[in-house]
């Protein structure tokens, strides 16, 4: 669910981004949502097909890959996209929200990463879900 709500919220936080953002930027790519989607059903398909050290492995590298080109490009870089920065107006607000949700779930995505590596097989079910114990 956090892999599928991630890649929804992204891919809205392009339009809301498109809003906010100056003219020559403020259309959003087509291929930047193809793009943002594929990889989202790939590390959905990932966690649901693997086991849960690799599912993990996946998960933490593809939620730490995003939460750093989040953290350096709404927080820290010098920019249009900088929350900072950013000018007033009204999708102002919801630019703001879309990055600190995309960051909270990026956080969680990392946590969940970390937690289905540090897993262990119990009775020859490796998977995450069918344990009676989550």
């Amino acid at each position: 669910m956090v892999v599928i709500t991630h890649g929804g919220v992204a891919v809205v936080h392009l339009f809301v981004a498109a809003k906010v953002l100056p003219a020559p930027t403020s259309n959003v790519s087509w291929l930047a949502i193809v793009l943002i989607t594929l990889g989202h059903l790939g590390v959905s398909i990932a966690v649901r097909k693997l086991s849960d050290r690799l599912a993990g492995l996946v998960s933490l590298i593809f939620f730490f890959a995003a939460s750093g080109a989040d953290l350096y490009e709404h927080f820290l870089h010098a920019s249009a996209n900088n929350i900072f920065m950013i000018a007033g107006g009204d999708w102002a607000g919801w630019f703001d929200v879309s990055v600190f949700v995309l960051v909270t779930l990026e956080i969680l995505g990392c946590l969940i990463g970390i937690l289905l590596l540090g897993r262990r097989a119990r009775n020859g079910n490796p998977r995450f879900a069918n344990d009676s114990a989550s």
